[in-house]
């Protein structure tokens, strides 16, 4: 299978050219990606939804993320993409007006030679019956909004995941995380106290 290209930028964000996958997790090129948050207001309690990745992933194997990421393919929208990849990756059939953009981000993340520099376009999705949406996708769980805002801005706290149906699986640590913490408190956490507070 021939291996895809994605866009490049400079750091002015203009395209430069496109380049393979491994070699823009590898020099670090400048790219960018689509991230989804899922959101649930649910008998006055706002219940953020995530993923536990898979223990084979190339970084965080085994940590709870956000419940989709990806690449944008030189011929998509982020919009497209990020329809594209909550299909391909969690089987569920969003439309682009479902989808809230919320903000964008620079993140970049170093790991052994794993580079991610990566320009972040920002996705929510709220919903009140998100267990029923996501029911066949695998290893999705959540978490209460307020208490991942706590964690994420503490590093000796502990926070509660729950299946979707709401039973309690474990208390969190840190370490058994990729939080994604400064696109949380910069883009997620801002959008949802101006505009879902009244939950």
């Amino acid at each position: 299978m021939e291996e895809k290209n994605y866009k490049i930028y400079d750091s002015l964000y203009n395209v430069i050219g496109v380049a393979p996958y491994e070699e823009v997790h590898t020099k670090g090129l400048l790219h960018q990606v689509v991230h989804f948050w899922l959101a649930e207001k649910k008998e006055n309690q706002l219940w953020f939804y995530l993923q536990k990745r898979a223990d084979n992933d190339i970084v965080y194997k085994g940590a709870y993320d956000i419940l989709t990421s990806g690449h944008i393919d030189p011929e998509e929208t982020d919009e497209e993409a990020m329809v594209h990849q909550i299909k391909e990756q969690l089987g569920v059939s969003l439309q682009k007006e479902q989808l809230t953009y919320i903000g964008h981000i620079h993140q970049q993340i170093k790991k052994g030679t794993y580079f991610d520099n990566a320009f972040v376009q920002s996705y929510l999705y709220v919903t009140d019956h998100a267990e029923k949406d996501f029911a066949g996708a695998d290893n999705v769980v959540k978490v209460k909004f307020e208490e991942l805002v706590a964690f994420v801005g503490d590093l000796d706290k502990k926070v509660a995941v729950y299946t979707t149906e709401g039973k309690l699986i474990e208390e969190t640590t840190h370490d058994q995380w990729w939080l994604r913490d400064e696109e949380f408190e910069k883009v997620v956490e801002p959008y949802i106290k101006e505009h879902l507070h009244n939950y």
